[in-house]
């Protein structure tokens, strides 16, 4: 899980920090994270802070479980994230999955994709490098798309966003 937090700099440091972002030709927020991120590895690397406590975002804090998977035994903070990322994905690119079908989260292929689609995002915007990975990711959600609209299934039973179901 990821937690947004603000933090305010000194105009002199905030223009520096936008200075290195616009070199390295970043987004403001996206180089910050970044070299807050790095700080905190090296600090954790020279024993200064503990390791990083075991989470969703953490690939491998499940026992190696890919983190778009849920966790055995079921779990519902798991649940909660993941349908927030789909939400959040819709959202972003609701022409891709304006086909996505009422009952998705039960076709466990269906689900599966959708997150995988969500965490594979998410990373992308928290550390993505390489322009390649942008671009097969969008190769992607456009084959996913084509494959949603070949199921057909008529308006009636398009998926609309919002809280999970009851039986969720």
């Amino acid at each position: 899980m990821s937690r947004k937090i603000q933090i305010v700099l000194p105009e002199p440091v905030a223009l520096q920090l936008q200075e290195l972002a616009d070199g390295c030709g970043e987004p403001l927020a996206t180089f910050a994270r970044q070299l807050v991120r790095d700080g905190i590895a090296l600090a954790a690397k020279e024993g200064r802070v503990g390791a990083p406590a075991a989470s969703a975002s953490n690939p491998g804090s499940r026992g190696g479980r890919p983190r778009w998977l849920e966790p055995y035994g079921g779990d519902s903070a798991w649940r909660q994230e993941m349908w927030g990322a789909v939400v959040a994905l819709h959202g972003r690119y609701p022409r891709h999955l304006e086909h996505l079908h009422t009952g998705w989260w039960s076709d466990e292929s269906q689900a599966e994709t959708l997150y995988a689609l969500a965490v594979w995002r998410a990373d992308i915007d928290d550390a993505g490098q390489d322009p390649r990975e942008e671009l097969a990711f969008h190769h992607q959600l456009d084959a996913y798309a084509q494959k949603l609209r070949q199921q057909g299934g008529g308006v009636e039973r398009t998926w609309q966003p919002g809280p999970p179901p009851a039986e969720w």
